[in-house]
């Protein structure tokens, strides 16, 4: 694991950031982004990945995603290539956003792209971790299982966590770069 500065998280964080604490000053700006049925039927299509720049429920959801979003992209970007990185946030915020559109058409936030680096996390902690085999095991199992419960209870977070432990899967069997990142 490489211990450099993880610019990437870095800059996706600063700009949730800045663009949540905009819409302190511009409330306008969460219906605007947010996630809705009608983007669809409007052709904002965009407004998939907007959505994870602004949080419809406040503190709480700030204070839970953002160090969520620090301490899983930085793992994140210590093991993997930065385009794995991108690959995992935004296939498993689709994923949420899309599931979102039939279980909870309205709503916003990073959390289910955060988990996409939650999923690429485990997958490589399970995969090539050098700690204890029935750990490693048990922790992929219960995570795969917590995301699959969620699945099945129409919670949003479950495909995304999902998506994230199938990208995890995948790129830890690619090979590995120079300075031992995948």
């Amino acid at each position: 694991m490489n211990r450099r500065i993880p610019w990437l998280t870095i800059v996706v964080l600063a700009a949730t950031v800045a663009v949540t604490m905009g819409q302190a000053v511009m409330p306008e700006l969460l219906p605007a982004l947010r996630r809705q049925p009608s983007m669809v039927v409007d052709g904002q299509v965009w407004r998939f990945a907007t959505a994870w720049l602004v949080h419809d429920e406040g503190f709480k959801q700030i204070a839970v995603n953002f160090p969520l979003l620090a301490v899983a992209g930085t793992l994140a970007e210590w093991v993997f290539a930065p385009c794995i990185w991108l690959l995992a946030y935004v296939l498993a915020g689709l994923a949420g956003e899309v599931a979102g559109l039939f279980w909870q058409p309205v709503g916003a936030g990073n959390s289910v792209a955060t988990l996409g680096l939650v999923g690429l996390v485990v997958g490589w902690w399970s995969y090539l971790s050098g700690g204890p085999v029935p750990q490693r095991v048990v922790t992929a199992l219960a995570v795969l299982a917590l995301a699959i419960w969620l699945t099945f209870a129409h919670d949003i977070h479950g495909p995304a966590l999902l998506v994230g432990l199938l990208v995890g899967q995948v790129a830890v069997r690619l090979p590995r770069r120079a300075g031992g990142r995948v």
